[in-house]
């Protein structure tokens, strides 16, 4: 008797072959191997809708961009918690964020070196006059293209797209063949392979660590029975090869009294009387009232369990709207990066 098959639905930022998809697989490649479960991923128009598929469960899990090692924070992942996870969500926010408590958590990260390719059906790369890719590749990419242009003597359209994935599948578009041998896209590997056209310059990327740091949004313990979940996944250090034994904790609050003399200085000394080592801060607008902000940030607990519990019994007094985003192993790419 055949059992049936356990069908674990992905959300990420689409199209197929963007980085975000990159990530995902990454996240779930080791399920795709096991018998009776298929994985099946499901690109998302933009990353709100990564938001708001896992909390309706149209997908099971979502991968979404956090931080990149060159460009910094991803501020509209940022928002999208904010306004998840705290009551000062915008206007236009409000339209798209469920007025139900979320039904999801960050449940693990994904470090994806990023390698932007010169992919193009050109024969000669050295006449190519019109670049597509997604606006924040040149940045990226700001030495290669000032050295290509200089090189050849020319100057280089360059075209915005929503996606690097968007911006090769653009190439196939280009029916003259004098204007193809002037076309390229910047993007990834992956995209190359799936939109079959060829890599004809790789890595074309400023920095060899150019990377990015994705959050994987999963269903919260407490709705599983609920929600038409299947049961969580378990990714922990010793069900998934990628994992450390490291435990971080994102949590996100707003000072209760900002405007008094050292009130951070209060909040963030009940981390160290703890020995939750700081690993990251970051603010954004809390949008509710003019110069309040809403301060994310990430802990490791060192290993000692109980150790956070009794930190944000203490933080309370001090602070409001404070919520556990998500509680998560460390990646193990994330040490060997470091090294």
């Amino acid at each position: 008797m055949t059992r049936n098959k356990r069908v674990i639905t992905v959300g990420y930022l689409g199209p197929p072959g963007t980085y975000s998809h990159q990530a995902a697989i990454q996240q779930f490649k080791e399920y795709e191997s096991q018998p009776n479960t298929d994985v099946v991923y499901k690109p998302q128009k933009s990353i709100g809708a990564c938001f708001t598929s896992v909390q309706d469960g149209a997908v099971d899990y979502s991968l979404v961009p956090f931080e990149n090692s060159s460009n910094g924070q991803v501020v509209l992942t940022y928002d999208l918690f904010r306004d998840w996870f705290t009551s000062s969500a915008s206007e236009s926010a409000k339209k798209v964020v469920s007025t139900d408590t979320p039904r999801f958590t960050v449940i693990s990260e994904q470090f994806v070196p990023i390698h932007h390719n010169l992919i193009t059906f050109a024969d000669d790369v050295t006449k190519i006059t019109k670049i597509y890719s997604h606006p924040q590749v040149w940045t990226q990419c700001r030495r290669f293209l000032a050295e290509y242009e200089l090189d050849n003597n020319i100057k280089v359209e360059k075209l915005d797209t929503s996606s690097t994935s968007k911006a090769v599948e653009n190439l196939l578009h280009v029916s003259d063949p004098e204007e193809r041998q002037k076309t390229a896209a910047i993007a990834s590997s992956t995209a190359s392979e799936i939109h079959n056209v060829p890599i004809k310059i790789p890595s074309v990327e400023d920095f060899s660590g150019n990377t990015t740091r994705f959050l994987c949004l999963g269903p919260d313990s407490a709705y599983l029975d609920q929600s038409g979940h299947q049961a969580a996944l378990n990714f922990t250090p010793d069900t998934n090869s990628g994992t450390s034994n490291q435990k971080m904790h994102l949590l996100t609050f707003l000072i209760k009294r900002n405007d008094d003399f050292g009130s951070l200085c209060d909040i963030l000394e009940k981390f160290k009387k703890y020995n939750l080592n700081l690993q990251t801060i970051t603010t954004r607008p809390s949008i509710d009232k003019p110069w309040q902000y809403v301060f994310f940030v990430e802990v490791w607990d060192g290993h000692e369990p109980d150790a956070l519990k009794a930190c944000l019994a203490e933080l309370e007094p001090l602070v409001f709207e404070l919520s556990v985003v998500g509680s998560f192993y460390r990646s193990r790419r994330f040490f060997e990066m470091l090294t």
